[in-house]
């Protein structure tokens, strides 16, 4: 996966209708990693707590794509998304990390370092918004974030403390 910082720098040189794009099919893509995750935990036989932490992510995913969506079209009035010469996040390498149980922690890990990624993408969101409905959906999204990472946090301790 790219240097989040360094991503985080391009992301802000990107106009809102690039940024907003990149993001859409970017919060697709997380939606398909954690529905992904989800199956693998089930089949691994993990902790239900694992199971249900990706299964929220990747449902919270599909509700952020779909609620960027539709303030794409308010604003843009089209459902056409703009091509971003940027890598798109690449999740193939987290995939193949999670063979078993002990991966789990640094898939977790992995998860918490993609939802402080968000949550810095909806950060420059809510800068980049051109109205106050924008900025509250954006700032609404980052806030989903950080409580994504908390929970995500409290998974990581459970399994630091609990399965050593």
């Amino acid at each position: 996966m790219e240097d989040f910082d360094d991503l985080i720098s391009r992301l802000k040189k990107l106009d809102l209708r690039q940024l907003l794009s990149y993001w859409i099919l970017n919060e697709r893509k997380k939606a398909e990693l954690y529905e992904i995750l989800a199956r693998k935990a089930r089949e691994l036989n993990l902790d239900d707590s694992a199971y249900d932490i990706f299964r929220v992510l990747s449902l919270e995913a599909v509700r952020h794509d779909r609620k960027l969506m539709s303030v794409y079209e308010r604003t843009f009035k089209t459902r056409e998304l703009r091509t971003v010469e940027l890598p798109s996040l690449d999740f193939a390498s987290i995939l193949e990390k999670f063979e078993g149980s002990d991966d789990v922690l640094e898939i977790l890990e992995t998860a918490l370092r993609l939802e402080e990624l968000a949550g810095e993408v909806y950060e420059i969101l809510t800068e980049s918004a051109t109205d106050e409905y924008m900025k509250a959906v954006f700032s609404y999204l980052g806030s989903t974030e950080r409580l994504h990472r908390r929970t995500i946090e409290s998974l990581i301790t459970e399994y630091r403390y609990g399965h050593a």
